[in-house]
């Protein structure tokens, strides 16, 4: 034996151990599903979405019976759903549709005040015997042209953004160019109406109110389609008029009347413009797509009567009107589309933050109190700079009533935007009533905002609502 080991001199032996080393044990089956497939249950939202995983890898049924001792892959998903924590990606940054520049907001509430300088050009027109209650001569055709226009044209616009939303935007065109014109004939015909139950508005009220309507219509096309720097132009003459005759560098008379005329033929030519480019434009997708439902559009005319109407009611006070609430609720429309906006854009972001239910409800109704908080601090600024301009000096006794219609309109404005058009006007339209039955604003106003913000947190607290 000793001579066969030196003829191998490069072999070493080496003792045998005390004990042979066992093989490795096999894993458990519980262990080896949740290495396998772990990270997908962390990251699953469900249990059939583990299942799918496990059906995708190949993994049968009878391996699962006999590798992890359950008795399908439902079974296994289950168990390994339950027993691994939750542990969600943070979801990578995306940005936000809902965005608006400050700017064009401000624009916007501007021109929606901008046409109350008219109103110092035309007194002439206005000239006659006061109307019942005290109220101006030709107040009652005023505002009931004003209200048939702005419900007609608040519905108009939600069509016509339809269209728009579709990509046709010939289509809109042609809504907008038949409806303004429909509108300006309803407006017409509202004043004609309260002039014949009255028997007291003149022909010039009669004149100024179709001039209204017509341009009432010709605006609603320049703010559907863009055009609010055209517009802007177009107001200029009887904007800078009425500021100077409000200044007394001019009074009023039927010369400086005609810068009415010159602001209306502008307006209607800047909008023949747009409409003559939709033609132009066309339309994209197919000729046989359904036409946007009418009935989608009729809850937006009952809302922008309600507003006409609530507005009315906090002008018309007390056998005069009341400028200086009115032009502040007036231009605070600017910030208040912007602030909707920023709803909108929190939301999304929300959207992606939260991690259940009930968190993204608290995210909703934090969002919401700091838009509505931030509209009535703006409003209650604007309130009083409008106040001091206008009057010498804020009214501390308009101010409640005021910020009550502004969280009114404000939240409505809102639920309008997220699908809730019906809700918000069987809301506003009753609390509308009973301002012009003569009940107290502030009273109106609070149970409206009330019951407009409990509706408002409970219904966009709901994910599905914003998707």
């Amino acid at each position: 034996m000793s001579a066969f080991l030196e003829l191998l001199p490069g072999l070493r032996l080496e003792p045998l151990p005390a004990r042979l080393p066992r093989p490795d044990r096999p894993m458990d089956p519980a262990d080896e599903a949740a290495t396998r497939f772990g990270g997908i249950a962390a990251t699953a939202v469900h249990p059939f979405e583990v299942a799918a995983a496990i059906e995708a890898e190949g993994v049968t049924d009878r391996q699962v019976q006999r590798h992890y001792g359950r008795q399908d892959a439902f079974e296994l998903a289950e168990d390994l759903y339950a027993d691994t924590p939750r542990h969600y990606p943070e979801p990578e940054p995306v940005p936000s549709p809902w965005t608006a520049p400050l700017s064009a907001s401000l624009l916007r509430g501007v021109l929606y005040a901008l046409p109350g300088l008219a109103f110092p050009l035309g007194a002439p027109l206005f000239a006659g015997p006061a109307d019942t209650g005290r109220l101006p001569h030709g107040t009652f055709a005023l505002a009931l042209s004003v209200l048939l226009t702005w419900a007609w044209n608040q519905a108009l616009a939600h069509r016509a953004h339809s269209w728009l939303g579709r990509g046709q935007r010939r289509s809109a065109g042609r809504c907008l160019a038949r409806g303004a014109a429909v509108g300006s004939g309803l407006g017409a015909g509202g004043a004609l109406l309260a002039a014949l139950l009255a028997e007291r508005a003149s022909g010039g009220v009669l004149v100024f109110c179709l001039g209204q309507a017509l341009y009432l219509g010709a605006s609603c096309v320049l703010l559907v389609l863009g055009g609010e720097a055209a517009l802007l132009r177009a107001l200029s003459p009887a904007a800078l008029g009425g500021a100077a005759v409000l200044a007394g560098l001019l009074r009023p008379s039927p010369v400086t009347a005609l810068l009415l005329v010159c602001t209306l033929g502008l307006t209607a030519l800047q909008a023949w413009r747009l409409l003559r480019a939709c033609r132009d434009d066309g339309d994209r997708g197919s000729a046989g797509d359904p036409k946007p439902p009418l009935r989608s559009s009729l809850p937006h005319g009952f809302f922008g009567m309600a507003m006409s109407l609530l507005t009315l009611g906090a002008a018309l006070r007390g056998g005069h009107i009341e400028v200086a609430p009115t032009v502040a609720l007036t231009v605070s429309m600017g910030p208040a589309e912007w602030l909707l906006y920023g709803y909108r854009s929190r939301i999304h972001a929300a959207l992606r933050a939260a991690q259940s239910a009930r968190g993204f409800a608290l995210l909703s109704a934090r969002s919401l109190a700091l838009g509505l908080g931030s509209y009535l601090g703006a409003l209650a600024a604007l309130g009083g700079v409008v106040g001091v301009a206008l009057t010498g000096g804020p009214s501390g006794q308009q101010l409640p009533g005021l910020l009550a219609l502004g969280a009114t309109i404000w939240t409505a404005l809102l639920l309008q935007a997220t699908g809730s058009a019906w809700t918000a006007a069987g809301v506003c339209i009753p609390a509308a009533a009973a301002t012009v039955a003569g009940a107290t604003e502030s009273l109106v106003g609070g149970v409206a905002a009330a019951t407009l913000l409990l509706i408002a947190c409970r219904t966009l607290g709901r994910v599905t609502v914003h998707r």
